[in-house]
């Protein structure tokens, strides 16, 4: 079995190195830390080189790879402290790819290639203690549609994102939905994290959203 890398592998990890060590530069950086911790210069960047849209099908625009391509480009961005969250868009492109209707694809999933649209997943509860199970958000269904109610915090970027994948429980059973950030009854306050990067409490008041998926 060859576990070395291919050479459109290879090509990629040069690309995105290549990026890394000429354009976010230590200056570059630590000038996106005095200013919020989020640059939208910098990420269109990586838009430009095809990141956003890496594991997003090419029907929606996207490169179609797999998670060892995503591995590549994570080490490459790791090892220059790169603080734009594409592994929320990496973990959004997938989940929605994998589990949302048609029209729920279509609305998101090109503008992410494009990097127009950043979405990320809002997970951390205050008491949950980083159990991924652990979940008091609740969503309900009316006629008119889902409303959550949820209190999210440290969410990736939270006040730069246009869109959420918030867990819930439904009826008892754990769901994710996807919440637009112009929603009404939707609130963010943003901050800098202690690594420098940009993160956010989400606050939901019977905000309207869609649902993902309910498969556990």
């Amino acid at each position: 079995m060859n576990f070395d890398f291919t050479e459109d592998q290879e090509q990629l990890r040069d690309a995105v190195r290549r990026w890394v060590d000429k354009a976010y530069t230590f200056e570059r950086r630590n000038g996106i830390v005095k200013a919020g911790g989020f640059d939208g210069k910098a990420y269109a960047e990586l838009a430009e080189l095809g990141l956003c849209g890496l594991a997003i099908a090419d029907a929606h625009g996207g490169l179609n790879m797999g998670p060892v391509e995503a591995m590549v480009v994570m080490e490459e961005l790791g090892r220059g402290m790169v603080l734009e969250p594409l592994t929320q868009t990496l973990i959004a492109s997938a989940l929605l790819g994998h589990y949302a209707d048609a029209a729920l694809q279509e609305k998101w999933l090109p503008a992410m290639a494009t990097g127009e649209a950043l979405v990320v997943l809002a997970h951390q509860e205050r008491t949950a203690r980083y159990n991924t199970s652990a979940c008091t958000a609740s969503a309900t269904q009316t006629a008119q549609g889902w409303l959550l109610n949820a209190t999210k915090h440290v969410v990736p970027a939270g006040d730069r994102a246009q869109a959420f994948i918030v867990p819930a429980m439904a009826s008892g059973q754990l769901a994710l939905f996807v919440v637009d950030a112009s929603a009404t009854d939707l609130g963010t306050t943003g901050y800098t994290t202690q690594d420098g990067s940009r993160a956010a409490t989400l606050v939901l008041a019977a905000a309207p959203a869609q649902l993902l998926t309910q498969d556990g």
